[in-house]
């Protein structure tokens, strides 16, 4: 059986760009619809990346969601249906919808009012007891599927030594990614962040570190290490973790989920919960174990480097696109 897939696309340098672009690649829609999302947020869309496809600048208007379900039998967007009364409109002309949701942007608690997507899609687990309980009592059906990675792109390469490099990347409430911490324990290791502020403040107060800022190519930035350091502060999708493991790289993280649902305790350090913020509902934000992770870095320092990089290998492939493609089918 056919059916015409629309997905809703962003084609800039974001996570949800580079996510959006994979589900174009791999499951090879009837239709895109892109939302230009740079009159908001200053990020600029690549225009040539979809040339066939529609564009919507900023968040569609309501006499707009018709040209999104024009010629379409199944609609998918990440995170979010920028307009929230895209569901109600799709359901009332049978199409079917599905969000690949983040946790943290979940709006359907916090408005009632709208109606949800007839699928979710959990990336992780975090906080997937919250949303199951209260989309399933809508009628929602949910399942969980890990974000996969393109192993063509980020491809294996075993590593042998254990040079440390962490992303710093965009700058996140809360320092998500630990990049603090990541820094008092690794005074000298490698850093990559897209923040020129950042990297100064870095240089200045760990001037042994190493700071990187015009890395463009995703792929490139795995180059410039052999094991990932990330001690993130709390949960959700975590694209560099796939992109990561695919190339080879033992990941240390804290020991919170979703990523102690995916990597081998040897790789996770404890964290304790310090305070929580409210983006939807609460969310606990976690401080690794200083300690802890110092006596991490001196393990892989001193362990089989080659052995952990099979390691990483083989997880990569329990999370690659070909897995995840007949998955999804089954759904």
């Amino acid at each position: 059986m056919s059916y015409r897939l629309t997905i809703i696309a962003r084609a800039d340098q974001s996570g949800l760009g580079y996510q959006t672009y994979d589900y174009y690649k791999f499951l090879k829609p009837s239709k895109i619809v892109v939302i230009d999302m740079s009159i908001l947020n200053g990020t600029p869309t690549d225009y040539s990346k979809y040339p066939d496809a529609t564009y919507i600048m900023g968040i569609p208007r309501d006499d707009q969601i018709g040209e999104i379900l024009d010629d379409t039998d199944v609609l998918l967007t990440a995170e979010t249906p920028y307009n929230l009364n895209l569901y109600r409109h799709a359901r009332m002309r049978g199409i079917k919808t599905i969000c690949v949701e983040n946790p943290e942007f979940y709006d359907h608690i916090k408005y009632p009012e709208f109606e949800l997507p007839d699928m979710i899609i959990l990336p992780s687990i975090w906080l997937e007891d919250k949303i199951r309980n209260h989309a399933e009592s809508k009628g929602t059906k949910v399942v969980q599927l890990h974000h996969p990675v393109d192993r063509s792109v980020f491809e294996f390469r075993l590593r042998s030594a254990s040079s440390f490099i962490h992303f710093a990347g965009k700058p996140a409430m809360h320092d998500r990614n630990g990049t603090e911490t990541y820094m008092q324990a690794c005074p000298d290791g490698t850093i990559i962040t897209q923040s020129d502020d950042l990297a100064h403040e870095i240089r200045r107060n760990y001037r042994h570190s190493t700071v990187y800022t015009n890395v463009s190519d995703n792929k490139q930035m795995y180059q410039y290490g052999n094991v990932f350091v990330l001690p993130r502060r709390y949960g959700g999708n975590c694209l560099p973790l796939n992109e990561a493991l695919s190339s080879g790289m033992p990941v240390i993280m804290t020991d919170i989920s979703p990523n102690n649902h995916l990597l081998p305790s040897e790789w996770l350090i404890p964290a304790h919960i310090t305070e929580t913020f409210a983006p939807r509902f609460d969310i606990d934000v976690y401080e690794a174990n200083m300690q802890c992770l110092v006596e991490k870095l001196d393990w892989f320092k001193n362990c089989n480097i080659e052995e952990e990089s099979k390691k990483a290998d083989a997880i990569a492939d329990t999370i690659s696109w070909i897995l995840y493609c007949r998955n999804i089918m089954k759904r």
